[in-house]
């Protein structure tokens, strides 16, 4: 019985020793090799770990060493802490004296940066490429399933980073759900596409080590290059992958889509933000023989809490596509704006989950966790943690829950209580309109409120046209005063997501 998320690599470690576990580019490294580099660096690890370390941050690029750095952290009973290695100095110090870390884990690329930013501190940088080829004698320590496998930083509305706790136990609920609900077996060849500070990479890693399958890293450059992701798609027999929606809408937008690409990809998995229902239309009349799946769930519960795979195509119309029904051990509640907890169709209000992959919290930080990670209401008997996930939705009449938008996306303008996902929907059933991002600011002419949207059209649009669009589509209280084309990429943070506060910035200089 596995009881940590380590073992699902162990296991096949033994079953498959000499097949290959992960390929980065031109580097390839095997289950059994994999592991012994992992069991020598974990052995080091504990050489240098002090009694009061639990978490070992590191600042690798996407790498087999970066695999190597999360497998060894786990063999030495700590968390994992993975860092962007483009964060700005001021950020990396602050994980790191968060998780009050004695040792980073670097490598030659990184190594100048990261002793740079921690200069004031008096943790440890451990180059992993400079290590001694002997290894210390390591006793593995017991890993619980209560023990947390890793923490993820993710951005704080105050500027500081909360770390999220993510218990083994978790991860050991979602992965073997997943692995059993989507099929994915040793023959399979599963793209990490997400970095691995992102939570999507926990489904790609964890999912391809419990099946005995290959991990392929996609290479960072090929996000730059998307008919070089096409390409890599292909040459790599991908038949499982992961990704945010955007992406999705990259490589259609791209134009370098063929009917007889991607033969070997069986299924296509979305999360990390809205799913356009005209993109997933358009993928699904290309590719009928890929399954697509819909997935819903913030870092905090562990990547995924609903799922949706579709056995139909999206209509012309359709404005919203479900994220679906609670996966297993997962429960979804609608939090109306009077307090009630429903789960019935018709209900709308704010999401929040209840489960076994639920996390433990933020990092040091109980004022931040008592704020969104409340009792049960229900009762009072046993701790039972709802996280409050700050995302508006509503039930259909199939009892599929659907995201309409962020709490604080929410705004009120003209008297009107408005959803901006809302218009963002609705703009894209038009078919002259490929990206349309939508936000909420003050003119820096006059300080008035307005609705603002970056759009990138998918032909050369006039302004009278796109007005007539916009009044088709929308009541006048929702019509965007303020419009930005952009014929380049449209504003993306490090995830892949829109960058709505540089998207706020490049509309806000029209006001």
């Amino acid at each position: 019985m596995i009881s940590n998320a380590l073992q699902y690599f162990e296991q096949s470690a033994e079953r498959y020793p000499d097949k290959p576990a992960v390929r980065c580019a031109e580097d390839v490294i095997s289950y059994q090799a994999l592991n012994e580099r992992a069991v020598a660096l974990a052995a080091h690890l504990s050489h240098f770990k002090r009694p009061q370390d639990a978490f070992v941050p590191f600042v690798i690029p996407k790498s087999i060493e970066a695999i190597c750095a999360l497998l060894a952290i786990m063999k030495s009973g700590q968390a994992y802490i993975p860092i962007d290695t483009n964060s700005p100095a001021a950020r990396l110090a602050s994980i790191v004296d968060a998780a009050s870390a004695g040792v980073v884990l670097v490598v030659d690329e990184t190594e100048a940066m990261v002793r740079q930013a921690l200069t004031n501190s008096d943790c440890q940088i451990v180059n992993v490429q400079k290590l001694p080829s002997t290894a210390p004698a390591f006793v593995p320590p017991d890993v619980l399933s209560i023990d947390l496998a890793y923490v993820l930083f993710t951005s704080g509305s105050t500027g500081v980073p909360k770390g999220v706790m993510i218990p083994h136990r978790a991860i050991v609920d979602y992965i073997d759900w997943c692995v059993d609900n989507y099929g994915i077996n040793a023959d399979d060849q599963v793209a990490n596409h997400a970095p691995l500070y992102f939570d999507n990479s926990t489904f790609d890693i964890y999912t391809a080590f419990k099946a005995g399958a290959t991990l392929h890293l996609v290479p960072e450059s090929l996000n730059a290059v998307l008919p070089r992701m096409i390409k890599w798609l292909n040459a790599s027999q991908i038949s499982v992958f992961f990704c945010v929606p955007s992406v999705l809408t990259m490589l259609l937008k791209s134009r370098r889509l063929k009917e007889d690409s991607f033969p070997a990809l069986r299924h296509i998995l979305a999360a990390g933000e809205a799913l356009p229902p005209q993109v997933l239309r358009e993928w699904m009349l290309l590719y009928p023989h890929i399954t697509f799946t819909n997935m819903y769930g913030p870092t905090e519960i562990t990547v995924d809490c609903s799922f949706h795979t579709f056995t139909e195509i999206p209509e012309v119309d359709c404005t919203s596509v479900p994220i679906g029904k609670p996966r297993h051990n997962m429960s979804l509640f609608v939090r109306t704006e009077s307090g009630e907890l429903l789960s019935e169709p018709g209900a709308r209000g704010e999401l929040l989950v209840r489960g076994n992959a639920v996390s433990y919290g933020y990092l040091n930080d109980p004022d931040k966790t008592s704020a969104v990670f409340i009792q049960n209401p229900n009762h009072n008997l046993y701790p039972d943690a709802l996280y409050c996930t700050g995302d508006i939705v509503d039930i259909d009449a199939d009892g599929n829950f659907h995201f309409i938008g962020r709490k604080d996306n929410q705004i009120k303008y003209l008297g009107y209580r408005i959803e901006l996902g809302e218009i963002e929907s609705r703009l894209l059933t038009n078919e002259k309109l490929s990206e349309v991002v939508v936000v909420f600011g003050q003119s820096i002419t006059n300080g008035d409120d307005f609705i603002g949207a970056l759009i990138k059209p998918t032909e050369t649009l006039e302004q009278r046209e796109l007005t007539s669009i916009m009044q088709t589509l929308l009541p006048p209280y929702m019509i965007p005063t303020v419009v930005r084309y952009c014929s380049d990429d449209m504003p993306r943070t490090p995830n892949g997501k829109y960058d709505r506060k540089q998207t706020l910035q490049l509309v806000k200089e029209l006001s």
